[in-house]
């Protein structure tokens, strides 16, 4: 089927008095008649806050690198449609996929934009793809400037909605979060850059109610933006970030920064107290224990000050305490090492609850704290590890929890995975993590928020040893201390990372990246809603430290997700305003979330058995309540499944919303993208388990089994709205896309259909995808096959090729 949505270009004006080339109505405008043209007819320029958008105050002048912008305002008319939430990114010939009311055949789509060098703006009109009373996809017209903001309204029977941003910057946390001056920190979001490139963003810094200044980032994605903090005193600034599109419409912020008069650590290199002079020997053989515990005291006395440790090997024999404000030096983490020498069954080290460092040494728990992490610290701010190695077969190497600021950064951490609880503020940088015990993750989070992992590199240990293998994981989130917020990846690396034996291992586990959020229940007993807060019968504030998220699961309003600030009275208040204001008719989840995610530019490597058990090796795993997550650019081999997204039972309202997997390769694995419901024994009708979700230009190539995964199961409800599959390039595999019961447990190409009383896909947009089966085998393959008689389809342009059947793709 050919595209049918493109908007032609002239704009008639309405019948109103217009003057001067951007000129200024005298009487309220109306829709533009016909289907495009210039904005030079347009009547009233808007304001940023006319749309909810900020500004610095001051508001600084532009640099002239900003694409000029001038947007126009209309009237918003309460009974038009409007749009609940919208995917927020995409380019001219791209779609976006939306949620809200009033969104059917009727609806309409008003498209403001301005090439980058016009003076003029342009109009476009369109029509959704599929749209009905909850959701909509929209084609973005291919006359569109290159890469702009685009602003969206929809419109219906003459009226109106509030206009949504395109492309539009959005910042969403700096890390770290209070430093001193010079030291280069990094801003985390989406749409950081100008045309989503790596060359150009800006970052303004400026105390509250003043004048502020530019900054030059040092490193620019689309996720990431480095800067350094200039000369600046101690106090508390807002930072502005902008990525050169929709003028002064293009401000996202403020985010706050502490900086400090000195660093945490100051002063620790002024006093250097040498562990020998204490005593120790450092020779492997005496027992260096008492020595070192005169020298820690001694440091704790004089902090902030530094516990020198010697080339050599010191043995202790029982568990050391880490005063605050105390680093401990080595020589180099191949020429210093802390020895435990007799059997605790308990921690080495603990402590280190405020500004400790460990910096160029090993501690090595030789096998001698039973089950107990090497490092046990309850709680800490600011804590470093710098260029160590932490030896820690078969135990994790860290437990803490609630803990503000840990750094780890060009260390080595032999361990079966680390727990951070529901701390903030960690980035691990330029680590070597080598997993035994069959280690469930490098890193378990359970409610914590603005984490990175940058530049690590994971493998087994010892791949000839039954314990020198993990299980494959990066990271896992649980909900069991509320919600996560903030997280980012960015060109890590993992090696041989999967189950490798299924007898010893349950090898239901593998996922690199793994979100399993299901800490969610149905919130029954609404009585009414705010723009920014909502009333129940009955409703207490969460006793977890990531407290809970509202989400929309049905209804008016259905996609849209707020924090709960507190609640007092039954009454949430939100950490800001519903775009559409819930109604009796909304039905909620009262959920642990994890949001605003980012995971870019990895090397992700399974195992080459990937084919032959059924481990659930994945790259990155989306599970349950995940919102706002982006995958990108990685590079993916040898999976089970390379990326997963599932919704689960609707009787609790476990459904991923608004996600982008985008422009990454795939290869030598055994299937590509898998999204569906899943673990399904009951169900609740009119809740949805996927909404706004986005596919676009991956690749695949050397697929053993399917390329998309599209999975039902038993019982109503956790359905899909509005998926948008676009620009995929699928060769060399024997079964293209299947739409089938239970796929995750068929291996031979038996897919079996879905019952009456199952999970369905409606308004599934295929567009411009291409199915080559290649070089797999000929016999049974297929290219499209949908086994469930009430999922709807849209497909323009995609082609299945050379399979012995299903060439033609979904029928509508």
């Amino acid at each position: 089927m050919r595209r049918f949505a493109r908007s032609i270009l002239n704009l008639v004006a309405g019948p109103m008095m217009l003057i001067g080339i951007l000129g200024i109505a005298h009487a309220a405008p109306t829709a533009p008649a016909g289907n495009g043209g210039s904005a030079a007819a347009l009547t009233q320029r808007a304001d940023p806050p006319d749309f909810g958008f900020p500004v610095p105050t001051p508001e600084p002048p532009l640099p002239p690198a900003i694409d000029r912008f001038e947007a126009p305002t209309f009237e918003v008319s309460p009974s038009g449609p409007a749009i609940a939430e919208i995917s927020r990114t995409a380019g001219p010939d791209e779609i976006v996929s939306m949620t809200g009311i009033g969104l059917d055949q009727r609806v309409g789509f008003e498209i403001y934009a301005q090439a980058p060098t016009g003076l003029e703006g342009s109009f476009l009109t369109a029509k959704p793809l599929r749209a009905d009373e909850t959701a909509a996809t929209l084609l973005l017209p291919d006359s569109l400037p290159a890469w702009s903001m685009y602003l969206v309204w929809p419109q219906r029977d003459g009226a109106r909605g509030k206009p949504f941003a395109i492309n539009r910057t959005e910042a969403w946390w700096l890390g770290p979060d209070n430093v001193v001056p010079t030291t280069t920190i990094s801003l985390h979001g989406r749409n950081l850059s100008q045309s989503n490139g790596t060359s150009v963003s800006f970052v303004y810094i400026k105390p509250a109610d003043a004048p502020g200044q530019f900054v030059t980032p040092t490193a620019v994605n689309p996720f990431r933006v480095d800067f350094k903090v200039p000369d600046l005193t101690a106090g508390s600034y807002e930072v502005w970030a902008h990525n050169g599109h929709g003028g002064r419409f293009g401000w996202s912020g403020p985010l706050t920064l502490r900086v400090l008069a000195k660093s945490p650590w100051a002063g620790q290199d002024e006093q250097v107290l040498d562990v020998k002079s204490f005593g120790a020997t450092g020779n492997g053989t005496n027992d260096d224990t008492a020595a070192i515990e005169k020298a820690l005291a001694a440091a704790a006395a004089k902090a902030p000050s530094t516990v020198l440790f010697p080339a050599g090997a010191y043995l202790v024999s029982a568990a050391l305490r880490a005063p605050d404000n105390v680093r401990w030096l080595g020589a180099g983490m191949d020429s210093t090492e802390i020895r435990l020498g007799v059997n605790l069954g308990a921690s080495m080290i603990t402590g280190a609850g405020h500004n400790a460092q460990f910096e160029r040494l090993t501690l090595d728990a030789n096998g001698n704290t039973g089950s107990k992490p090497l490092l046990n610290i309850p709680s800490s701010a600011n804590l470093r590890l710098q260029s160590v190695r932490l030896l820690a077969w078969n135990i994790p190497a860290l437990e803490t929890d609630a803990s503000s600021g840990i750094y780890i950064d060009g260390s080595e951490l032999i361990e079966n995975g680390s727990f951070y609880g529901s701390s903030r503020q960690i980035f691990m940088t330029n680590n070597r993590f080598r997993m035994t015990g069959y280690g469930e993750s490098v890193v378990a989070l359970w409610g914590g928020r603005d984490f990175s992992m940058i530049g690590n590199d994971l493998a087994n240990a010892d791949e000839n040893r039954d314990d020198g293998h993990g299980i494959g994981r990066f990271f896992i989130a649980q909900a069991h201390f509320g919600s996560l917020k903030n997280l980012y990846w960015e060109g890590n690396t993992s090696h041989n990372a999967a189950p490798h034996d299924c007898k010893k291992v349950d090898c239901n586990k593998g996922e690199q990246i793994c979100f399993e959020m299901v800490g969610s229940a149905l919130k029954d007993g609404f009585v009414t809603a705010t723009p920014t807060s909502a009333t129940f019968k009955e409703l207490s504030a969460s006793d977890k430290p990531g407290g809970a998220d509202l989400v929309i699961v049905g209804g008016r309003g259905a996609g849209q997700r707020r924090h709960i600030l507190g609640v007092e009275a039954n009454t949430a208040t939100l950490d800001r305003p519903w775009n559409v204001v819930p109604d009796r008719s909304s039905r909620f989840a009262l959920a642990s979330v994890a949001s605003q995610i980012a995971v870019y530019k990895n090397r992700f490597e399974g195992r080459p058995s990937f084919s032959q058990h059924d481990s659930d090796s994945t790259a990155v795993l989306l599970y349950g309540n995940v919102y706002d997550a982006v995958v990108d650019s990685n590079q993916i081999s040898q999976m089970r499944h390379a990326m997963m997204t599932v919704a689960l039972v609707s009787t609790a309202g476990l459904s991923p919303y608004f996600l982008q997997y985008s422009n990454n390769m795939v290869s030598d694995s055994n299937s590509g993208l898998y999204v569906g419901t899943t673990f399904t024994d009951k169900g609740a009708e009119g809740v949805w388990g996927g909404l706004g979700n986005i596919y676009r230009k991956n690749t695949f190539d050397r697929l053993a089994y399917i390329g998309v995964e599209y999975e039902s199961w038993s019982y109503e409800g956790a359905d899909y709205n509005g998926t948008v599959f676009e620009g995929n390039r699928f060769r060399n595999l024997p079964y293209g896309f299947i739409d089938a019961f239970r796929l995750m447990w068929t291996y031979d190409g038996n897919f079996k259909e879905a019952p009456r009383r199952s999970s369905r896909k409606y308004n599934t947009i295929l567009y411009r995808n291409s199915f080559d089966r290649g070089a797999a085998p000929l016999p049974r393959s297929i290219g499209f096959k949908s086994l469930q008689p009430v999922n709807t389809w849209l497909n323009i342009d995609s082609t299945w090729t050379g399979f012995a059947s299903g060439n033609s793709g979904p029928s509508e």
